[in-house]
């Protein structure tokens, strides 16, 4: 085999090891998988994937992976938990922009006192020393309703 093709199959490798790793390690708070929904009337990044406007079911598949199911794309969210006060309103979505993309960044469900935050990716890291290497003060965040979906 040659360096190149060792060197993908380890990286292939490793990307399923992380994901079942990430799977395996569900915690409590993340036992029953929820399910919610979000109307994103705008393009996103996800990661290294743009996603089309449109309607997207949320489901927690553990502290660390959210899957997005959209009508016409569907995608892994890699996350991070994060800690906060219990949300008592709505459960919301996050999104950073900067100029005129939008980048996936939280999810906040209702009732909870745990979120979860993307996992940043090269690109948005990129976009976002850029902007702020220019001074730009477009960079801001979006927040849309999480809607949990009866079972």
């Amino acid at each position: 085999m040659s360096t190149v093709s060792i060197s993908k199959l380890r990286s292939a490798l490793l990307a399923c090891a992380l994901a079942a790793t990430a799977v395996a390690s569900t915690s409590h708070a993340f036992a029953q998988s929820q399910i919610m929904q979000v109307n994103v009337p705008f393009a996103f990044h996800n990661g290294s994937q743009l996603m089309p406007p449109g309607i997207y079911r949320v489901e927690i598949q553990s502290s660390h992976l959210i899957l997005l199911r959209g009508q016409s794309r569907s995608g892994f969210v890699m996350t991070n938990p994060e800690t906060t006060r219990k949300i008592t309103g709505p459960g919301k979505v996050i999104f950073n922009r900067y100029g005129s993309q939008y980048y996936l960044s939280e999810f906040w469900p209702q009732g909870s006192e745990t979120g979860q935050r993307s996992v940043k990716s090269r690109q948005e890291k990129e976009v976002e020393q850029g902007e702020l290497a220019e001074n730009h003060s477009n960079v801001a965040t979006r927040v849309l309703a999480l809607n949990h979906l009866p079972r």
